[in-house]
């Protein structure tokens, strides 16, 4: 497991084999990259991180891997490399999915024609029914403990933000060109007459993405302001003080539906039916006729299927979103 996203929806079926085994280990092989999504999560008792490309290195991962006798073996990727990790982990029960001649590394196969169902999770969960364990959440898992709510607090006053503030999230990031709404969109975004009073916070990962996200904060006439440097879970941790999250089809965007947040997401060459915001409060914001109209290239030099989402309807929908979220607040009150 690599992507960020890929990991966080492999949770809900981590949740239901930790209900059905609470007194099995449970151990997780996942790049070093993405490990962060799974810390404080109760239903893993092992992170075995897979830290480089190397072939020597693979082959001692492998020999460590083989030391551990597992008695069960799940393959959610089913590549050659995790074919392969399965049978060298010893398992006698080796569940995977019918992909190519690798499927033959598997004794209990599954199909993947008939597990994909529409999202990944979906996908994932087919495990589950395989099994016959009983789906009793579908709920991502993303924990935040009390030392980085505790930082989140000093870093929200470190960027000017009252506890009183309504905030909402800006997630500009994302993995390739194609897929990030436009820069002058969401500077136009953040000066909206109609969002007078409302707080912006742009998050952003890289180097380059801080200087995108400081652009925003520099064009919301005080509106905004960018996130203070930390890691993804600091920055998880200040998304769950936000109201509502603006984002790319992202890691950051998918994080913030694991913190139960109302959403909006823009897609422009990904498809929200396999790898869309897994919520019930999230809204997705595509261009009309996207299937004729966009490529599903990631190096599109003209991509309008993310350029034509235009400012105007964002705000609209985020307006809408704000004010379901302060109903949704007044009824817990009441």
């Amino acid at each position: 497991m690599s992507g960020i996203g890929d990991v966080l929806w492999t949770t809900p079926l981590l949740a239901n084999l930790r209900r059905a085994y609470p007194d099995a280990h449970i151990a997780y092989v996942v790049r070093s990259s993405s490990a962060l999504v799974l810390e404080n999560n109760p239903d893993i008792d092992e992170l075995l991180l897979f830290e480089r490309e190397e072939l020597w290195w693979q082959l001692g991962f492998l020999r460590r891997l083989r030391l551990r006798h597992f008695d069960l073996s799940i393959d959610l990727i089913c590549s050659p490399a995790t074919a392969i990790q399965s049978v060298v982990s010893g398992a006698h029960t080796r569940i995977g999915f019918d992909f190519r001649i690798r499927e033959k590394l598997y004794n209990h196969r599954l199909s993947a024609h008939e597990a994909n169902k529409g999202h990944e999770v979906e996908f994932n969960l087919a495990v589950l029914d395989y099994m016959d364990i009983p789906i009793r959440t579908r709920s991502l898992v993303w924990h935040v403990s009390d030392t980085e709510r505790a930082r989140a607090g000093a870093a929200w006053r470190e960027a000017g933000l009252r506890d009183s503030d309504t905030v909402v999230a800006l997630i500009p990031t994302g993995g390739y060109p194609s897929k990030k709404w436009p820069l002058a969109h969401w500077q136009e975004l953040t000066r909206d007459p109609g969002f007078e009073g409302l707080r912006f916070l742009v998050f952003w990962g890289s180097a380059q993405e801080r200087q995108y996200a400081e652009a925003i904060a520099a064009e919301s006439g005080g509106r905004a302001v960018t996130a203070p440097p930390g890691t993804l879970r600091d920055a998880a941790a200040l998304m769950e003080r936000c109201v509502v999250a603006v984002g790319n089809d992202s890691g950051p965007t998918h994080i913030a539906t694991a913190l139960q947040l109302p959403v909006v997401v823009f897609y422009g060459p990904s498809d929200p039916r396999s790898q869309g915001p897994w919520s019930d409060r999230a809204v997705v914001l595509q261009i009309d006729d996207v299937e004729t109209r966009c490529c599903r290239r990631l190096d599109c030099p003209d991509p309008i299927c993310m350029t034509e989402i235009t400012p105007a309807r964002t705000a609209k929908v985020l307006r809408d979103l704000l004010d379901r979220s302060s109903k949704d607040i007044t009824a817990r009150e009441d």
